[in-house]
């Protein structure tokens, strides 16, 4: 897989066949498309360190509509910026803050970096205390209430639906997601609309025509993890999915150029 870069022209002329394939199929090749929005996984990753400062800026940089982030909580009760469990053999919800290395921010510097961006902030609370994160729904919506952006900038999302179902009951008015990677879509579709939650976030692999007519049918959103095949892409856009998740921003962003 040579990830489709438009330096290989077999994969550019490949994506171009398959975007022109799909908006035949669906009608939609005389119309103006709506572009998904394109979200940079944990910022510009495949060129920076993952979930950095500069990281988030870079993706700026690259034009992406949004960022995705993961949030975890220190031993002191600071929200921190890291995908792992561990950083250096270092378990944060075991940690002080001042025991981490520098190169992880603080959720603040975070969201302070991703400044007109949207943000998907994803709760993480895996490792091996589950019970230490019994209050991340409330220190997360306490952070972000204390912020002065409107909430239509953020989204929080977590494989962790407990988590999300309480951030939902505590602040309401904020987008919030379940995040699945497989199985029966449709029960994870219930929980979304039950709860009142404002999308699903399903790993890119189970997405089709059904769900996403399904989710917009009931006025839920559908953003797709981890699109970094550009031919996946043009498929989903022609879907007419909502938000592409990518660790190539860049990529993804000038593959849908033609999309409005």
């Amino acid at each position: 897989m040579t990830g489709y870069g438009w330096s290989d022209s077999t994969a550019r002329d490949s994506f171009s066949e398959s975007w022109a394939l799909i908006k035949n199929r669906t009608g939609r090749g005389n119309e103006t498309l709506t572009r998904p929005q394109v979200y940079a996984h944990r910022g510009a990753s495949r060129r920076q360190r993952e979930n950095s400062i500069e990281a988030f800026l870079l993706a700026a940089r690259l034009g992406a509509d949004g960022i995705e982030l993961d949030v975890r909580r220190t031993l002191n009760g600071q929200l921190v910026v890291h995908h792992d469990s561990h950083t250096e053999g270092v378990l944060i919800a075991r940690a002080d803050r001042r025991d981490l290395p520098s190169y992880v921010p603080d959720l603040g510097a975070a969201l302070d970096a991703c400044t007109g961006l949207r943000v998907n902030i994803e709760i993480k609370t895996d490792g091996p205390h589950g019970s230490e994160f019994s209050d991340m729904a409330q220190e997360v919506a306490r952070h972000l209430r204390s912020r002065a952006e409107p909430t239509s900038r953020w989204i929080v999302s977590s494989f962790d639906h407990e988590i999300v179902n309480q951030i939902r009951e505590l602040f309401p008015e904020l987008p919030t997601a379940l995040l699945f990677w497989q199985g029966p879509w449709l029960d994870v579709m219930r929980q979304v609309v039950s709860h009142g939650h404002s999308a699903i976030h399903p790993h890119e692999s189970v997405v089709d025509d059904r769900l996403v007519r399904t989710a917009h049918a009931a006025g839920v959103e559908v953003n797709a993890w981890t699109v970094n095949d550009l031919e996946r892409a043009a498929e989903l856009a022609g879907l007419g999915i909502d938000g592409l998740i990518t660790d190539v921003p860049d990529e993804v962003l000038g593959a849908l150029g033609d999309v409005q």
